[in-house]
């Protein structure tokens, strides 16, 4: 079983056009997006979620059958008709093929009130808000909290937390009541922390979420630095373990005493997939220096809803802790956050699902592409790229 690549990583929407965007909606009484396809159909779903109002959809010409709707039903009408209304707005969500056509009719009639939306910024905001299907699906679960590095920035909080391991028990019953909602079947499950192999039965945890979904890529995202350690580990051994379960083992790269060349032998020794990479996002592996993320927050959940489609872990990283499906590992980790800082950044019922009262995996991924109350505390347009690795300094400026 080869490593498949299933953790999409989707192009993200070019932050200062949404603002320009929200700004051009600002202006009219009436809203419409012209194109009625189905990627028009996700930009009324992405608006629908900023509480942007619009009015319906325009077109050169109304189509000669109705049209079907996959989102929601909206009216459908001719350039010629509503360019008559008063305060009418036009956001031109349409492939940049179209432009050379429209953009002379909107001049021939004296029309400047149109929004032109990059086909960038068109497909992000598509795929973005896209319910994934069953075999696009993943989800994350941490089997230790706190982790044996201290990185500066980490957006688990393991360098916050205190001492937590996953019971066996509730990793058991949660683990099979994701098989059951996905009747076994998904596109990739990861096992990390915290630092992972710090649990002492990460064997039984990997044999668990394989007996449960056979066929899924399974992960194991660790710091590397018990690797060698674990061929004689007490409860058995790990590499071969990773062979007969089929398991992929991605190795974050920091500045540290690892040996890396080892590692890369023992999993040839065993013929075990493993990738090595300071970058666990990038296309190829990279072994070059390890940069830390700053996901800056805001402390006041003051952030505008637009932003939220600009989010790397929006609709991708689904966290499954203690019952619950999160959208992302800040979330489901925010009591690490508050507990340590003394802050209440506030989790609602609706930031996360409770599998025991879900009926299917849709479910899931309705939830994942939509907005939810905790994004606002994420300050989007300050992520990003910080500073090489460094240990934690454990002070909240590394979060705001």
């Amino acid at each position: 079983m080869g490593q498949k690549k299933y953790h999409l990583i989707n192009d993200l929407p070019h932050i200062y056009e949404l603002e320009d965007m929200m700004e051009f909606c600002k202006k009219y009484k009436v809203l419409y997006i012209y194109g009625c396809k189905e990627e028009q159909e996700y930009l009324l779903k992405y608006f629908d979620m900023c509480g942007i109002a619009i009015n319906g959809y325009a077109v050169t010409m109304l189509p000669k059958e109705k049209k079907e709707f996959i989102y929601r039903e909206m009216p459908v009408k001719e350039f010629e008709e509503i360019r008559l209304e008063d305060s009418v707005g036009i956001i031109l969500g349409l492939p940049d093929r179209n432009f050379n056509t429209i953009i002379p009719m909107f001049r021939e009639k004296n029309f400047k009130d149109y929004f032109m939306m990059s086909e960038h910024t068109r497909k992000a905001i598509a795929c973005q808000v896209k319910p994934r299907t069953r075999d696009e699906l993943t989800f994350e679960i941490s089997l230790a909290d706190h982790c044996n590095l201290s990185c500066q920035m980490c957006d688990h909080y393991s360098q916050l937390s205190e001492a937590w391991f996953v019971d066996m028990g509730r990793f058991a019953r949660d683990m099979a009541r994701m098989g059951e909602l996905f009747a076994h079947k998904i596109a990739a499950i990861t096992l990390l922390g915290g630092e992972p192999t710090l649990h002492e039965d990460i064997i039984e945890c990997m044999r668990i979420t394989r007996e449960q979904f056979p066929e899924a890529e399974l992960i194991i995202l660790t710091n590397g630095v018990l690797l060698l350690q674990l061929e004689h580990s007490p409860k058995g051994n790990f590499w071969q373990a990773c062979r007969d379960y089929h398991v992929h083992i991605t190795v974050t790269v920091y500045p540290v005493k690892v040996d890396y060349e080892a590692i890369e032998r023992k999993a040839a020794e065993y013929g075990v997939s493993l990738g090595m990479s300071s970058n666990i996002h990038a296309q190829k592996s990279t072994k070059v220096v390890k940069i830390s993320d700053k996901h800056t927050l805001d402390l006041k959940g003051q952030v505008d809803r637009f932003y939220c489609v600009n989010c790397l872990y929006f609709n991708k990283f689904n966290v499954l802790k203690d019952g619950r499906v999160y959208m992302c590992p800040v979330a489901a980790h925010i009591d690490i956050f508050n507990k340590h800082f003394n802050q209440d950044l506030k989790l609602q019922p609706e930031d996360s699902l409770d599998i025991y009262e879900i009926d299917s995996w849709e479910e899931i991924a309705e939830f994942s592409c939509r907005y939810e109350p905790f994004c606002s505390y994420c300050d989007l347009k300050h992520w990003g790229h910080h500073s090489e690795w460094k240990a934690s300094s454990r002070e909240i400026e590394e979060y705001v």
